[in-house]
């Protein structure tokens, strides 16, 4: 009983294979001459059939056509044939003619015998292929997005390009695919840029941050490019995965910048040239403002920002007087002219003419510009007419009477008011001194002009003339001497343009001409060049042979403006190029002036860091005491030995340096460095010698000169005997009184003081013998021509004579042959300096500067015997 129940093995595996067939999550089929002959429940519902429809059909039921069929056959007959499996993906078709995608895998039931049948593992992978359709078609999208992007997108991993855009690639300057598999190191110009970009663009993205910077990238055609670069990391948690970047050429909006700040560079320096005083408010609140308008109300421009423009007024109440009236006007958008009484610094009251407008702001707050221009003159000339208006008045009312007894006696009467109407209506619009229109009737004039001009379609021009070195006329001679300048310059003017032309005097040394109906710029040229023709003859005044050179600017209507403050401008500019560029020129104003206005400001910038990099050095020349056949002294000669240019000549830097204030720190290192390589010297047994050191117009006047003295002097350990300062003719006959302390303060120390190229300027005698100097130098201009213009020679004999009776030595500059020493001597000089003897020398080439090319002595012996025996071969 108990072995009639017991289920043998074989029947026990027999149902586990049937529970497996059964549930299995697959469909199983086994085929046998192309027919299906067993099948798993799952296998006939997959294609739409009961397990007892699906069984004894052809295997053709499956398939979407017999040509699909034949297909499938042929590419697995043969591995079947062989006993290996069979796999592949394929679509089949159910039993309502919808076709599905199924992976089969089939194997032989006997491998020896492939016909015995087949069995069939089917799997309905519709659901995954829709996935991955779905996700290839997404990828397809992506690749366009990625391609028709306006900006470099790239994906890189362990700092390696796995893949990026065709833009990306485009901002390089690379070929397409030239990327993919490229360390990023390309972007860099070193391996230093590479880590340390690295780091800090690795920093910053591992903490979920995104990196941005901008660098500029040289392409390999040379060109340079700026590229504005953002990165982020995939997964910050996960270093690895990757990071994707964005690059963007920025190149344009850079060269913007540039063009940007060169035309803020142009308008700066307009601004800070202006003619007019020039103001920008906030809320009434002084931002910023150029040195004119300072110098109008008599502060320095520093001392004006931040403050409320208040300070302008003479009391409260004219500021809000002046306030309530403009502000309608401005908040109208219109532009508001008055003419109102201001304050300068000193509390002295005057007259100004304001010009304003609105500026659009972003903030709300009241933003004005103004421009301001000093009409007291103007103001005080109508007072003046005013008061002769009231007294030509009054004299019309006490003769009243008498005029009506006598009708001859009333023309007289209104033909003397007339002329006095007349002389008053003068007086309003000329100027006092030289008879010239002033500013006001100029301005008439040329608004005059302008309107012709437009209406005849022809040219005007505007010439901006200012006397060259005026001031030191004033201050040496005197302004009496001055004023008679003025009157025969402006003759001479007169004298050179049309009747129909207009020479006019703003005031000071500073003249404007109008020139109408100009057919074209070479008119003007012929114009100027006889300005310049006629002022450059000498004109005697009191004795006194003056010339009066002239910087001339011009601008042109319509060519650089169609307003009449715009021309105004325009010429002032360029007038002050002409001064720059040698003065006794004329300029016409043109866009290449901004370009050396920047020249300016880049060489002075270089300036500044050459002085803190050590750039500068000195040159040594000796100077030769003819007598004893010695060196009696070396003068310290600056030089810019720059690592561009090389050797900057004093003449293109030193103005610089003068002009910016950079002359005071140059100044007092070339007296410590000058004494301290004396210092040198005399430690390595040179003789004792004095140095020359050049002293500049901005050093002497200095508050704390001599206390700079007394500290190089102690810090180098020099006595003051062995230092000589070098100061300008010119210099010396500034603020005679303050001069002559400052000098004698100097001298008590024990400095010896040298009048540097004598004959220059215009010393006079009787302050020259009351300065404690020891030395005159003779300008080496005296000295070039002196071979052959008697003039010349004149100048310097007068010079040797005027040295002796004063007890001073006199050393000749410049002197560069033997044909000009042989005049010197003869004229009684005894000291020189030039090439002739030695050129300026760095300090390490000692020995040529205290024995100047050795053979001095032979030298100078045998020039020496050749300017003093007039007999060849003779003994001197």
């Amino acid at each position: 009983m108990n072995g009639a129940l017991t289920i043998t093995a074989p029947k026990k595996a027999a149902l586990e294979l049937n529970a497996i067939f059964e549930n299995a999550t697959v469909g199983i089929l086994f085929t046998h001459n192309r027919k299906l002959m067993q099948a798993n429940r799952l296998c006939a519902e997959m294609f739409g059939y009961r397990l007892d429809e699906f069984l004894g059909h052809s295997a053709l039921i499956l398939y979407e056509s017999a040509e699909a069929y034949s297909a499938l056959g042929r590419e697995a007959g043969p591995v079947l044939s062989r006993g290996e499996s069979f796999k592949a993906e394929t679509r089949l078709k159910r039993r309502d003619g919808s076709l599905f995608w199924c992976r089969v895998s089939a194997k032989a039931i006997d491998p020896e015998h492939p016909r015995d049948g087949t069995l069939w593992i089917i799997e309905d992978i519709t659901e995954d292929r829709r996935i991955i359709e779905a996700l290839e078609s997404r990828t397809r999208e992506l690749s366009v997005i990625l391609d028709a992007a306006l900006i470099g997108i790239a994906l890189v991993r362990n700092r390696v390009f796995l893949r990026c855009n065709r833009r990306f690639e485009k901002f390089l300057g690379l070929a397409e695919g030239s990327l993919e598999g490229q360390s990023v190191r390309c972007l860099y110009n070193s391996d230093e840029e590479f880590e340390r970009f690295g780091k800090e663009a690795y920093a910053t993205i591992g903490t979920g941050s995104v990196h941005r910077r901008e660098q500029p990238y040289r392409r390999s055609d040379g060109s340079m490019r700026w590229l504005r670069i953002s990165g982020s990391a995939l997964d910050p948690a996960q270093p690895n995965a990757g990071s994707v970047w964005l690059a963007e050429d920025v190149t344009a909006t850079h060269e913007a910048e540039e063009r940007a700040r060169q035309a803020f560079d142009e308008q700066q320096m307009i601004f800070d040239n202006a003619a007019v005083g020039i103001l920008f408010a906030r809320d009434r609140v002084v931002q910023r403002c150029n040195r004119k308008l300072a110098e109008i109300f008599g502060y320095r421009p520093e001392e004006l920002a931040g403050r409320s423009t208040r300070v302008f007024y003479l009391s409260e109440a004219d500021y809000q007087r002046h306030g309530a009236k403009m502000h309608p006007v401005l908040m109208a958008g219109e532009t508001y002219i008055g003419e109102t009484r201001a304050r300068q610094k000193d509390g002295t009251a005057f007259w100004v003419r304001t010009t304003g407008r609105r500026v659009a702001s972003q903030t709300g707050s009241m933003d004005l510009t103004w421009i301001f221009e000093d009409v007291t003159e103007r103001h005080q000339a109508e007072e003046a007419l005013l008061r002769a208006h009231e007294e030509l008045e009054q004299r019309v009312v006490e003769r009243t009477a008498e005029l009506a007894s006598a009708n001859t006696q009333l023309q007289e009467e209104v033909f003397e008011r007339m002329q006095a109407e007349q002389r008053v209506w003068h007086i309003a619009h000329h100027d006092s001194l030289t008879g010239l229109p002033n500013r006001a009737l100029l301005h008439d004039r040329l608004q005059q002009a302008l309107a012709q001009a437009q209406r005849g379609r022809h040219r005007v021009a505007v010439m901006f003339l200012d006397l060259d070195r005026f001031k030191s006329v004033n201050d040496t001679l005197g302004h009496a001497i001055g004023d008679e300048l003025l009157k025969h310059v402006a003759e001479r003017l007169k004298g050179v343009v049309r009747a129909v032309d207009t020479v006019s005097r703003l005031g000071g040394d500073e003249f404007v001409i109008v020139l109408h109906e100009m057919t074209s710029p070479d008119d003007v040229v012929q114009v100027a060049e006889k300005i310049l023709g006629a002022l450059a003859p000498a004109v005697d005044i009191d004795g006194h042979a003056l010339r009066a050179t002239s910087s001339i600017g011009i601008s042109m209507f319509p060519d650089d403006g169609d307003e009449a403050i715009a021309l105004m401008k325009c010429a002032d500019a360029a007038m002050y190029h002409a001064k720059a560029a040698g003065r006794n020129n004329f300029q016409f104003f043109a866009n290449r002036m901004n370009e050396q206005a920047t020249h300016f400001f880049a060489l002075e910038n270089r300036l500044r860091k050459a002085i803190g990099a050590g750039e500068l050095e000195l040159h040594y020349q000796p100077l030769i005491d003819w007598p004893r056949r010695t060196v009696c002294g070396m003068e310290a000669l600056v030089r810019w030995n720059d690592p561009e240019r090389g050797l900057v000549e004093p003449v293109e830097f030193i103005p610089i340096a003068e002009e910016t204030g950079l002359i005071v720190p140059i100044g007092e290192w070339v007296l410590s460095a000058a004494l301290e390589q004396n210092r040198a010297w005399q430690q390595a047994g040179r003789p004792l010698l004095p140095i020359s050191v050049n002293l500049s117009a901005r050093q002497f006047r200095q508050k704390d000169l001599v206390d700079t003295l007394r500290r190089i002097l102690a810090d180098t350990g020099q006595p003051a005997r062995l230092l000589e300062l070098e100061i300008t003719e010119t210099t010396l006959m500034q603020d005679i009184d303050e001069t002559r302390a400052r000098l004698e303060e100097i001298s008590a120390m024990g400095v010896q003081l040298v009048i540097d190229d004598f004959g220059t300027g215009y010393s006079s005698l009787s302050y020259l013998k009351r300065f404690p100097v020891h030395k005159l130098k003779i300008d080496q201009t005296f000295v070039r021509d002196l071979t052959f213009d008697p003039d010349d020679a004149a100048i310097v004999t007068a010079i040797i004579v005027l040295a002796k009776s004063l007890g001073l030595e006199a050393l000749a500059e410049g002197v560069e042959s033997r044909a000009q020493l042989d005049v010197l001597l003869g004229l009684g000089c005894e000291r020189f300096q030039g090439f002739l003897f030695s050129r300026p020398l760095l300090p390490d080439r000692a020995d040529e500067i205290f024995r100047p090319r050795l053979e001095l002595a032979a030298n100078l012996s045998g020039i020496m015997a050749a300017s003093t025996n007039p007999h060849p071969g003779a003994t001197p």
